[in-house]
């Protein structure tokens, strides 16, 4: 059997998505090591978390996670958790050497889990960037903040030293070259997958009586976190456009963020996080779903509706974008135009027929990602590099 020490410092895999920094790494790695222990992999997962004493918690069959305590500020910032990284890693390494845990592959997600991967472990490392800071958007006239130069440096050295670099998409892994020519030749290409209940919704009267919602009128959902990559400022202006210009009932759900004083309170529902265990019921809710990122190392909110049978509205020159302009499931529109994305919006409302004609596309195009063939393929790519099969 592989042992692999997954390495998640930013996140804990068991942790709601939304409460933490990285909302769509935990979903990922929730589904990921799931499916860890019919793979054959005994899986040990360190990850930080506040308390004084190091906790235990065993998930899933062969799955442990060790959950280190070190310097936790709150709310917690990128930059807190770089500051306590050393904390982490000693902690971690005293751990390791108590258990006895020698994995023969490590694999890390996020850069900081990059960073301690390296310093705990002279096993084979598989790196997971999830996002690259070089491909980032910065927010309207923020700058680049201060760990900026830190983590540029920190992936750039890390492209070199992974034995593999785990990408999402033939798209990621293009862009990611580009900027890591190292990885043409450790890149690979892993999707992931999407949970069995994103796949047959309760009806939509339903859901929307359940959320206290108007059972009649067009609703559109924008779910995502409120940093300036999610580009939910695009979104709330397009809304705005639509509905100007719209006479029917419109509404607008927002999850995922904190209400925001440029978006308005009228016909905008501010939903704040949301569980990743409640998100079915607003897919069942909405008649569309607004994914106006710019940039996404993948982007699991249009996979999602997808399966879900909803229409997504995404920019080209996206994964996403490239895709369903090419298979269907949603509209592409160009980010360029003002009225790129308020145009695809209301092509959906004036169209019933092309919205039933994407709903019934959606869930063939969502079809092939499923979380078995994702956790078969880690399996196969741990076994690949571990030292059980290349001794050091």
């Amino acid at each position: 059997m592989i042992s692999q020490l997954l390495v998640s410092y930013h996140t804990c895999p068991m942790e709601e998505p939304g409460q933490g920094l990285a909302g769509g790494m935990n979903i990922f790695l929730r589904g990921l090591l799931q499916g860890m222990e019919k793979s054959g992999v005994a899986t040990v997962v360190l990850t930080r978390a506040t308390g004084e004493t190091v906790e235990v918690s065993e998930p899933y069959p062969g799955v442990r996670i060790f959950h280190v305590p070190c310097f936790w500020s709150s709310p917690p910032t990128r930059e807190s958790a770089w500051e306590s990284l050393d904390v982490f890693t000693e902690k971690s390494r005293l751990l390791l050497h108590g258990e006895r845990i020698a994995p023969d592959v490590v694999s890390a997600h996020y850069w900081m889990s990059g960073v301690a991967a390296r310093r705990l472990s002279g096993a084979p490392m598989i790196l997971s960037y999830h996002t690259v800071e070089a491909r980032k958007v910065p927010s309207p006239g923020g700058g680049e903040g201060a760990l900026s130069p830190v983590r540029r440096e920190e992936e750039a050295r890390l492209a070199g030293e992974a034995a593999r670099v785990v990408c999402f998409t033939e798209h990621d892994l293009k862009e990611n070259r580009r900027i890591f020519p190292e990885l043409s030749d450790r890149g690979v290409v892993i999707p992931p997958g999407v949970d069995e209940r994103f796949r047959l919704l309760m009806p939509r009267e339903v859901a929307r009586s359940y959320l206290g919602l108007p059972l009649s009128g067009d609703f559109f959902l924008l779910a995502g976190r409120g940093d300036a990559g999610k580009n939910a400022r695009a979104a709330v202006e397009a809304f705005r456009a639509v509905r100007a210009r719209w006479s029917g009932e419109l509404l607008l759900l927002v999850a995922g963020q904190e209400h925001r004083a440029e978006f308005p309170l009228d016909r905008v529902v501010h939903l704040g996080p949301v569980p990743h265990d409640s998100m079915p019921v607003l897919y069942a809710a909405v008649d569309a779903v607004l994914c106006p990122s710019l940039y996404e190392s993948f982007g699991l909110v249009p996979l999602e509706a997808l399966s879900a049978a909803v229409p997504v509205i995404v920019p080209r020159g996206t994964y996403w974008g490239e895709k369903i302009l090419s298979e269907g499931g949603g509209l592409a529109y160009l980010p360029d135009d003002p009225d790129g994305l308020p145009g695809a919006m209301r092509s959906l409302l004036a169209d019933p027929t092309l919205r039933a004609r994407l709903s019934f596309t959606g869930p063939k195009v969502a079809r092939p990602f499923t979380w078995e063939r994702c956790t078969e393929s880690w399996r196969a790519l741990l076994s690949s590099v571990s030292t059980s099969r290349n001794p050091r």
